[in-house]
């Protein structure tokens, strides 16, 4: 049951009543006078659990025994694995049965805004079957041998040879990568995947662990002649995503309604059977209204690209990583694209920007800040459609822009990664004050769109502290797929480093 490496010996197993579950897909109880949140624990079950972590009146603690009344969920033959591996922690959980509890773990994580969790909870569920991942990162312990996850809580590798949630390709793969980095890679490292949707759409690379060596030695990365057969490139890796070495592919294609593609080391949605779903939901709700869309997160452009789908506009997407910017200029070669800059220092260069715009949102699990938060509300866009990975940040943001005049008119989940607590919230806010159809002020012609104006061909580079300016020309390529080129597109890039 996903269980932590080392148990509390100062407290001794309790059994337990499960009340619900909380945040966090654990189970909530309460015993002389402390509050147990217990991993692999379910709602109305009798569990014997033994004590991990003591903090401020909360004892965390994992399930030893099940007594009693079995929850309906429960599977009688857990994944194999769940003991050591980290990989999942929902492993005991049916997938048929999943989705009441996942929507209920997401409204108590919502819980301090008790009309957004209500909405939570009654929300539509789009679930998705196993082996969903087309990216992964796991991890390679040379001493041992071994490449898979880390056991929960754990720098200890767990050796896989089943596994419900990575692809068939991916574990196809795992003997092969396995015996090369036998042979050529003797630190720890991490090992990134990526696969597209064709069938050979497969690539892989090396990537400094947490804690580990900073640079991938070319001579680690696997040859073509070592696993050729599994992928089409193998690279290495900076900490920051770039590819330094290695051969073959570096981007791989992904068939939607817009093709995208996306490079090794770079964020991409990750599971194979709701991506053609969520970029459905996107469009449907973006509509066919031409206002402009701001894509504060954009990645590689999936959801400005599912934006687009729907109804011609203008875009602009504002990315930090450049390897991903060229990728989403790439695909969306009539956007203006922000590289190098977050959407905090954008929002805060940009001056006036028009209110009747669609804004994107789809930040990392520890949501929006709160200088963007405050951006949001000053800006008032008229609508901002928002994709949050943690049902907490998520309800924290949405209600504070509920509170700056908002309302949550669209409210869906996906179940992204199953046999995991985790959620998807994919809303829509709309601003409750009529927008006039026009541009916020006479000043929204400044910055972002004058650079609309412009050639293609130009990029814009903007200084520290300074304001966007055209003097630099982007280096036309062939328009090669098998790796990252230039865009003949508008990017405009930070000196920031």
């Amino acid at each position: 049951m996903n269980r932590p490496i080392e148990d509390d010996p100062a407290l001794p197993a309790v059994t337990l009543d499960i009340e619900k579950l909380i945040g966090g897909g654990r189970g909530l109880a309460h015993h002389d006078g402390a509050t147990w949140m217990v991993m692999g624990a379910l709602p109305g079950e009798r569990v014997v659990a033994q004590p991990t972590r003591r903090r401020a009146g909360i004892i965390e603690a994992h399930v030893l025994e099940v007594c009693g009344t079995i929850h309906p969920a429960r599977l009688t033959q857990p994944c194999p694995h769940a003991e050591s591996c980290g990989g999942c922690d929902w492993p005991h959980i049916d997938l048929a049965a999943a989705g009441a509890l996942k929507a209920a773990a997401a409204a108590e994580a919502a819980g301090r805004f008790p009309d957004l969790a209500a909405r939570i909870a009654s929300a539509v569920l789009h679930t998705s079957e196993g082996g969903y991942r087309l990216r992964a990162r796991l991890h390679w312990d040379p001493v041992l041998g071994r490449l898979g996850f880390f056991g929960h809580r754990s720098r200890s590798v767990s050796a896989i040879d089943s596994c419900r949630i990575l692809s068939p390709r991916l574990m196809n793969a795992l003997p092969v990568i396995t015996q090369a980095l036998t042979r050529r890679c003797p630190e720890a490292v991490d090992v990134e995947w990526l696969e597209g949707t064709a069938d050979l759409e497969r690539v892989a690379a090396l990537r400094p662990a947490d804690g580990g060596v900073r640079k991938i030695d070319p001579s680690w990365v696997p040859s073509a002649g070592d696993a050729d057969s599994v992928v089409a490139g193998f690279h290495a890796l900076s900490p920051a995503g770039d590819a330094q070495s290695g051969w073959g592919r570096e981007v791989v294609k992904f068939e939607l309604p817009i093709p995208l593609i996306a490079p090794i080391g770079t964020f991409f949605q990750g599971n194979r059977h709701l991506l053609g779903d969520l970029f459905e939901r996107v469009a449907k709700l973006a509509g066919n209204d031409p206002a402009p869309v701001f894509d504060l997160h954009a990645g590689v452009g999936f959801l400005a690209a599912a934006a687009l789908s729907a109804s011609p506009r203008n875009l602009t997407l504002v990315e930090p990583s450049r390897r991903a910017a060229r990728a989403a200029a790439r695909n969306l070669p009539d956007a203006l694209v922000v590289a190098g800059r977050t959407a905090e220092d954008f929002l805060s260069a940009s001056g006036n920007l028009p209110q009747n715009a669609l804004v994107i949102t789809d930040p990392p699990r520890r949501g929006l800040s709160r200088a963007l938060r405050d951006d949001l509300a000053r800006w008032k866009p008229k609508r901002i459609l928002m994709l949050g990975c943690d049902p907490a940040t998520w309800a924290r943001d949405a209600a504070h822009l509920v509170d700056h005049g908002y309302r949550v008119t669209e409210l869906e989940l996906f179940d992204l990664f199953p046999l995991t607590h985790h959620v998807e919230i994919l809303a829509v806010l709309e601003h409750a004050y009529p927008v006039r159809s026009s541009c916020a002020s006479s000043g929204s012609e400044t910055s972002w769109r004058r650079a609309l104006k412009d050639p293609p061909t130009k990029v814009a580079r903007k200084p520290v502290g300074g304001s966007f300016t055209r003097h630099h020309t982007v280096t036309k390529s062939p328009g090669c797929s098998a790796n990252l080129r230039e865009p003949d597109t508008q990017v405009l890039e930070s000196d920031d480093r």
